[in-house]
């Protein structure tokens, strides 16, 4: 990372979109500790990042771009048939 650059981890994301761009918001699962109190949100909110649909379209382009290559030169990257079934996304499209 670049020096100075705030460094977080993500394992969920929601997206927003209008016609004006994108707004990402990247959480991470929050651990549940037990208490007397309400338990805490099922995720943390960590950033979010709000750019041109532009931008999002092109760095969507480049990000896959980048996972082909990736998988080519290493392992395929897999998902459980729960999961695609929880994004609304078909094997196909993987």
């Amino acid at each position: 990372m670049t020096e100075g650059v705030p460094e977080v981890y993500a394992d969920q994301f929601a997206v927003n979109t209008n016609i004006w761009g994108v707004s990402l918001l990247f959480s991470k699962l929050a651990i549940p500790v037990p208490s007397p109190e309400p338990p805490p949100p099922m995720s943390e909110p960590q950033v979010g990042v709000r750019m041109s649909l532009q931008h999002a379209k092109a760095m969507t382009l480049i990000l896959r771009k980048h996972l082909k290559q990736w998988e080519r030169d290493n392992i395929e990257i897999t998902l459980p048939r729960a999961a695609f079934e929880a994004f609304g996304i078909s094997p196909d499209d993987w």
